[in-house]
């Protein structure tokens, strides 16, 4: 995984009962690759039929018998990271606030509208959705950056 230059997932359960194919970038692959040989091991074992991507840790006594984490307990990891982030971050203009699952997905939406040249196609492929009233929703600018579309006109 830290060699690869290309890597995607399967299997993922996505809106409306689809499948979509989810590729990885470097940094995720990295992060991923970590996660696999430094905690999953351990977890996977612990666990049966461990066919789920992120588990619950073996130690946990009140953990589902196939491990897998539940969208609660996700939902909870990562307010946990926004709320630590701030807690070490002294300037006001980079806090998160209440970070949720989700904002990942607008900021992935976003980036790749950038990354794209606002490709309509690979965004309705990625994110999954074909109505425009989406597709804005997703790609709509963060404030600090609309704002600064304007700052220099």
């Amino acid at each position: 995984m830290r060699q690869a230059k290309k890597a995607r997932l399967t299997g993922v359960r996505g809106k409306g009962r689809t499948s979509p194919t989810v590729f990885l970038g470097r940094d995720a692959r990295q992060a991923l690759a970590d996660y696999l040989a430094q905690e999953r091991p351990g977890d996977a074992a612990a666990s049966t039929g461990a066919v789920a991507l992120l588990l619950s840790a073996a130690s946990i006594a009140a953990r589902r018998p196939d491990g897998r984490l539940s969208p609660r307990s996700i939902n909870t990891i990562v307010g946990e990271i926004g709320r630590l982030h701030d807690a070490q971050t002294p300037d006001r203009d980079r806090k998160l606030g209440a970070l949720r699952p989700h904002d990942a997905r607008h900021t992935f939406a976003f980036q790749l509208s950038q990354a794209s040249g606002h490709n309509r196609a690979e965004l309705e492929r990625r994110l999954g959705h074909a109505n425009d009233r989406y597709l804005r929703l997703y790609t709509n600018p963060p404030d600090d950056i609309a704002a600064g579309y304007i700052e220099d006109l």
